[in-house]
């Protein structure tokens, strides 16, 4: 995880309170890991609704691929949580 940032590695840990500070101080909310994907898809990998909102709240594309053209709504809909399928369409 040495190449991911600090709100990555913040919703990677599903740490709200971070994430919400990071991003309230300035964080790219759409810098990507080496793999493409933002701190987005990794909020919706948890199904942290609070954190998601907070990332789309503050810019993050929810639209945006990474390199195996997947997007965050991807990860909603493998989960199942309707709540966060909903508020990303």
């Amino acid at each position: 995880m040495s190449n991911d940032t600090p709100l990555i590695y913040a919703c990677i840990s599903n740490n709200e309170t971070i994430v919400k500070y990071l991003v309230e101080r300035g964080a790219n909310v759409n810098e990507e890991d080496k793999e493409g994907s933002t701190s987005l898809f990794y909020a919706c990998k948890n199904e942290n609704e609070d954190i998601i909102k907070c990332l789309i709240d503050y810019g993050a594309d929810v639209n945006k691929e990474n390199k195996v053209q997947e997007i965050p709504l991807f990860y909603a809909c493998e989960s199942g949580n309707e709540n966060i399928v909903k508020y990303l369409v």
